[in-house]
């Protein structure tokens, strides 16, 4: 009989592709998830797994035992909850993001003290969600099927060039992507710019990654652009100004344009503190549409 806890390995080795890694995360050893993996693989009569070199990769028969997997785990987060009550969560809203949503965050504060925002980093935001790890997610992309998901437009934004003065590009209205491929770029750390997502796009022209410096914060990061070091993309609107003189922000051409999107279940109740954060961030979006606002630069 299938133990609840493998369901968590199953989805740890899904997400990680990697037995030692999602043995790491569960402070298992490495042995004991892939024997219990084998169980799993045994009592269902086929394999989860395609094995490689390079580790674990799902699956046909994983990838349909996958949304299986999620909803159980998020059945186990909940029934212990209920069978806990004095073990229950303070009032947290536990949230991520592609992008910065500080002044949404910083709105959301001033109107409800008694609530915290729990901010966390994750490789798979989807998979967080759905086995009940966080309640809200702003992405600018969504990479399966979105039935079980509320997807509500939150803002938008564009790719921008920023180059130092004295660059052949600095006196131009607009760059073609594809004039940037022999460029050396800045970027910052963990960049959804520098992302598959994005970068998909830009192979189309030609494009490659070529990061020669990387920054922790944009201020820094205009700074390396102003020392020569390279030129940056960046996230934001057309009318972004940056603090150091001498710079030029200009847009791609044809424009490179994406739209973020918060996102929830749909098939659970959120927790009082989730719930409070949603429809305070739908009153923002309302109130973004009609003064046709925009949230910070997203850098």
């Amino acid at each position: 009989m299938m133990e609840t806890k493998n369901i968590q390995e199953f989805l740890a080795l899904a997400q990680l592709g990697s037995s030692y890694a999602a043995a790491e995360k569960l402070f298992i050893s490495q042995s004991s998830l892939v024997r219990h993996i084998q169980s799993m693989e045994e009592e269902f009569g086929v394999p989860l797994f395609d094995r490689t070199r390079r580790g674990f990769t799902l699956n046909d028969n994983g990838r349909t035992f996958l949304p299986y997997a999620e909803k159980i785990a998020l059945l186990q987060n909940q029934c212990y909850q209920a069978l806990h009550p004095e073990e229950k969560e303070p009032d947290v809203v536990r949230i991520t993001a592609e992008g910065k949503i500080i002044d949404l965050i910083i709105g959301f504060k001033k109107a409800y003290p008694e609530y915290s925002v729990d901010f966390q980093k994750c490789e798979n935001a989807e998979y967080e969600l759905r086995t009940g790890s966080l309640d809200v997610a702003f992405l600018s992309t969504m990479t399966s099927s979105q039935e079980d998901l509320i997807s509500i437009p939150f803002y938008k934004e564009e790719v921008l060039v920023v180059l130092y003065e004295g660059h052949p590009f600095a006196k131009r209205n607009s760059v073609r992507l594809e004039e940037l491929r022999d460029e050396d770029f800045v970027a910052l750390c963990d960049d959804l710019i520098f992302e598959d997502t994005f970068l998909d796009r830009y192979r189309k022209v030609g494009f490659a990654r070529k990061v020669t410096a990387s920054a922790p914060v944009g201020t820094d990061l205009m700074r390396l652009v102003k020392e020569k070091i390279g030129i940056a993309l960046i996230h934001g609107n057309a009318n972004f100004s940056p603090e150091y003189p001498g710079l030029k922000v200009v847009p791609l051409d044809p424009r490179m344009q994406y739209e973020v999107c918060m996102c929830t279940r749909n098939d659970v109740p959120l927790s009082v503190a989730a719930e409070a954060f949603v429809n305070y961030a739908k009153h923002q979006i309302a109130r973004q549409r009609e003064l046709n606002l925009s949230f910070d630069v997203a850098f």
